[in-house]
């Protein structure tokens, strides 16, 4: 049956057999501005796309930043974890795989969109940095490695 058959049908019963304490103003139809309130999930009117369900690098990489600014506030634990006794670095290594398998749901829901594609956009772009970030901070540490190691080596040479 279509929309238009039930909307006659249950029209006419209510005008033939009363409402029976209901309401006497039926709507039928969606109220779109409280859609867009009750289903974060909606971008213009688009439900939650299913394929945007991957990896989301940028909030693996860099998660306290990429959750400051993806309105997800959870992912600032990130900060807090490392500094747990004991087990806290390994607390803080699955926390931030667990962001970036959460994380574009995260910010499809903290955030408004204009598109799929302008989604798609912004976290492309979020884990171009992460990746870059991540390399720099890589380098930095290996050369600060070999320059300590190389003035340790010649501060032993002189004090033999």
């Amino acid at each position: 049956m279509s929309y238009d058959n039930n909307e006659s049908r249950i029209r006419s019963a209510v005008s033939r057999y009363g409402n029976y304490g209901a309401s006497s103003n039926i709507e039928f139809g969606y109220d779109t501005e409280k859609l867009k309130k009750e289903n974060r999930y909606r971008v213009k009117g688009q439900a939650f796309p299913k394929n945007i369900n991957c990896f989301n690098w940028g909030a693996c990489i860099i998660t306290p930043i990429w959750g400051l600014f993806n309105n997800t506030p959870v992912a600032c634990l990130a900060f807090v974890l490392p500094f747990i006794p004991y087990f806290g670095w390994l607390l803080s290594i699955l926390f931030s795989i667990y962001c970036g398998a959460k994380g574009n749901e995260w910010a499809w829901e903290n955030k408004e969109w204009e598109s799929i594609n302008h989604f798609h956009s912004v976290q492309r772009k979020w884990a171009i940095w992460a990746v870059a970030i991540e390399v720099a901070l890589i380098a930095v540490f290996f050369s600060s490695i070999m320059y300590f190691s190389q003035v340790f080596s010649q501060y032993m040479r002189t004090a033999m």
